[in-house]
């Protein structure tokens, strides 16, 4: 046992000991590729590269301890090649360039070099001349700073010819606008090739992804009132996005279609139904307002295997099953998807189920063998706090549901169902339980009228109480979506709400769920975290409703309560009570697809159509973050970026690839930002000395550079606080 337990953690030991290694080498390698696209074009352009570092090699001094600047480096020629201890970029310091405003009168000084007495007649190597254009403008420079080149006030730069000083030419200032251009350029084209050739290996060997299948609906929401149905996959996602049985879940859809909607604008959908029909669709993203922003949802979630996943809690059984048990039966009834696993289980909430199980084992040979294991599991309780809501108008409809059928409208007022008065909207699934397969009476008021609707109630084929966000409640059943006021009815007696003395006409503004005693630091973390809003375009009390299902022994729901114009705080327990749950506590695996290009030619083109996605995503990223519509606790930093990648690496090579390509076009697009100190601010400051035949007035520039650096290092700092705040706080 003691030999099995050190080769397993060994073993645990090396693959940590690869993520590590391989996500620094991943992302070590997308700085050098950037910097490598300098180096090169500096090089070809004849410019003399002083230094080639990845990291910055800044020396550091903490409580008198000075540390080392550098990991490693060596000269080789005329340039020093190094890895820098700050692992936040890299830099190739080039003659007469320096990033830093502070030292650019001294730089300018040490390439003002004497000019030779036949220095007008030189071989004219381009790479080894000063172009004629370059002494006019550096001619230009020296009249609006001649103090800082030496210069005395009364003396022109005919005087200060007659010094024979010129450009040392083989440094950075003393080349061509476009030579500089393309110098300045090039680390971020090297970025975008690199992301293509990233991309490509990964297609080749081949990537997972979740793909854009509907596992489930939320009742209510955008994607309910459509009518898109669970099973269903959508290949199209915006007006002009591209056709695809290969989109992504959360790349394509949550992130990139949902995420970037603008909230006064529908999203298109091509959705092709579980028997192979298609339609078109446009659905207007909800958005419910959290504490941590604006969070836009359609109410879709991923689609998932049979096959436990790790978190699974067996509800109310002391039932012990294992992460990648597959269940293939329920109550002797075969189940070949999650969508006939979800429709068994939703179709008996009252009832114990049998569940068999495949179960894999390793035997002492090393060998496989698969196993079946039955098991029974009890219902499951609702838990409640003790309140009962009021009720509101319904709200929502699902199209060729019964309720469709019926006749109900958006606006009528449920008074009575199967001749049972109507007030408690949270049990109106637990109502029509016995009423499975009939037709029965439903009595709503319209207006001043009293209507007497007969519908049938269909056995439902999905989880009820399945509430999103800021969901109404629904009933899978009738598919009607009735809306529920945050504002207590009732109190039910002997419940907790009734021990903390909770009243009729309390309104519930905000919720919290806590942990008692919290012991880790990250309950201590949620415990500290502020109230979620409850109401209109807010969190819904189905949606809180939901979660009193997930609490336990050791949670309390606290409520922050409107009463005689003041706010308490209320904290409540949840017990079991007699109605029951329809979901069992089973978590599972979520489903995969894997993309494999057959060609090289394909991965290619696979590569170039990622790295444009990833690219164009980055930047409307950014637009919507200097809108404003993308709150800025949304951006990541370096140590987020470590995190994710080193997720992504434990999944694979090529997920790890795919990764690095978003990065790298991530890095391309930042970098070409036209802020100064960045590329894109280089760049803009030759533009300017292209069109205008003079550089940019020097103490401008360095004025905008010192204000681009401070931002940049104020959001650097700010970025880091927030890495640093969701990993320990």
């Amino acid at each position: 046992m003691g030999l099995y337990l050190i080769a397993f953690s060994m073993q645990a030991l090396g693959e940590k000991a690869w993520q590590i290694g391989s996500v620094a080498a991943g992302l070590g390698f997308v700085i050098f590729v950037h910097e490598l696209g300098h180096f090169l074009i500096a090089k070809w352009c004849g410019v003399k590269c002083e230094k080639f570092y990845v990291g910055f090699d800044v020396p550091i001094k903490i409580f008198g301890f000075q540390l080392p600047s550098k990991l490693v480096h060596f000269q080789w020629g005329e340039t020093e090649y190094g890895v820098g201890i700050i692992p936040l970029g890299g830099y190739v310091k080039m003659l007469g360039q320096d990033d830093d405003p502070r030292a650019a009168q001294a730089e300018m000084e040490r390439i003002r070099v004497k000019k030779s007495q036949d220095s007008d007649t030189e071989a004219t190597d381009e790479s080894e001349t000063v172009p004629a254009n370059a002494d006019a403008d550096r001619a230009e420079a020296l009249r609006e700073g001649t103090a800082a080149e030496g210069l005395t006030e009364g003396q022109s730069v005919e005087q200060s010819s007659q010094e024979e000083y010129e450009l040392d030419p083989r440094s950075f200032p003393a080349k061509t606008v476009p030579q500089r251009m393309c110098i300045i350029s090039a680390g971020v084209i090297m970025n975008l090739i690199f992301a293509v050739i990233f991309a490509m290996f990964a297609f080749r060997a081949g990537v997972p992804y979740t793909p854009c299948e509907v596992g489930s609906v939320v009742a209510g929401g955008p994607a309910w009132q459509a009518d898109i149905q669970p099973g269903s996959r959508i290949i199209q996602i915006g007006e002009k996005g591209r056709r695809s049985e290969h989109l992504r879940f959360t790349w394509d859809l949550r992130n990139a279609g949902v995420g970037m909607t603008n909230h006064d604008e529908s999203l298109l959908l091509v959705v092709r139904g579980p028997e192979g029909e298609e339609k078109t669709v446009r659905i207007k993203p909800t958005i419910t307002n959290t504490n941590k922003g604006a969070i836009p949802t359609i109410g879709i979630a991923a689609a998932s295997e049979t096959m436990l996943a790790d978190e699974t809690i067996i509800a109310e059984s002391s039932a012990e099953f294992q992460s990648g048990d597959v269940i293939v039966a329920i109550d002797g009834q075969s189940v070949k998807d999650s969508y006939e696993l979800d429709a068994a289980l939703a179709a008996r909430p009252h009832e114990p189920v049998l569940v068999k199980v495949e179960r894999s084992h390793v035997n002492e040979g090393g060998t496989f063998q698969t196993t079946e294991e039955e098991i029974t599991i009890q219902p499951n309780p609702l838990r409640r706090v003790g309140l009962v809501m009021r009720a509101g108008p319904v709200v929502g409809i699902a199209p060729e549901s019964p309720a469709d059928a019926a006749g109900f409208q958006v606006g009528d007022l449920i008074q009575s169902i199967a001749g049972e008065p109507f007030k408690d909207p949270i049990l109106l699934p637990s109502l029509l339980v016995p009423y499975y397969g009939q037709k029965i009476e439903v009595t709503v008021r319209r207006g001043e009228d009293e209507v007497a609707l007969q519908v049938n109630v269909a056995t439902p084929a999905v989880y009820e109480w399945n509430a999103g966000y800021n969901s109404p409640m629904t009933t899978e059943s009738l598919g009607l979506a009735v809306a529920v006021e945050p504002k207590v009815l009732a109190v039910i007696p002997g419940s907790s709400a009734e021990k903390a003395k909770m009243q009729p006409d309390d309104v519930i503004s905000a919720f919290k769920l806590i942990w008692d005693d919290p012991t880790t630091r990250a309950e201590r973390s949620s415990n500290k975290e502020k109230p979620q809003p409850i109401g209109d375009e807010s969190f819904s009390w189905p949606f809180v409703f939901r979660n009193i299902q997930g609490m336990k022994d050791g949670h309390s729901l606290v409520l922050s309560v409107q009463r005689n114009g003041q706010t308490l705080d209320v904290p409540l327990k949840a017990a079991p009570s007699g109605e029951f749950y329809p979901e069992r506590g089973f978590v599972f695996a979520p489903k995969q697809d894997k993309r494999i290009a057959q060609t090289w030619s394909e991965a290619l083109l696979l590569g170039a159509r990622r790295t444009k996605e990833d690219a164009s995503r980055v930047f409307m990223f950014l637009r919507k973050l200097v809108t404003g519509e993308i709150a800025i606790t949304n951006v990541g930093g370096p140590v987020t970026i470590a995190v994710v990648a080193g997720s992504e690496a434990s999944e694979g090579l090529p997920r790890l690839l795919i990764f690095l390509t978003f990065l790298s076009a991530n890095l391309a697009v930042v970098n070409f930002m036209p802020i100064p100190a960045l590329d894109g601010g280089h760049f803009i400051f030759l533009m300017w000395e292209g069109i205008s035949g003079k550089p940019v007035n020097e103490r401008v520039q360095i004025a905008l550079t010192l204000a681009g650096v401070g931002c940049l290092l104020c959001l650097m700092i700010f970025v880091v606080g927030l890495d640093i705040n969701r990993l320990f706080f």
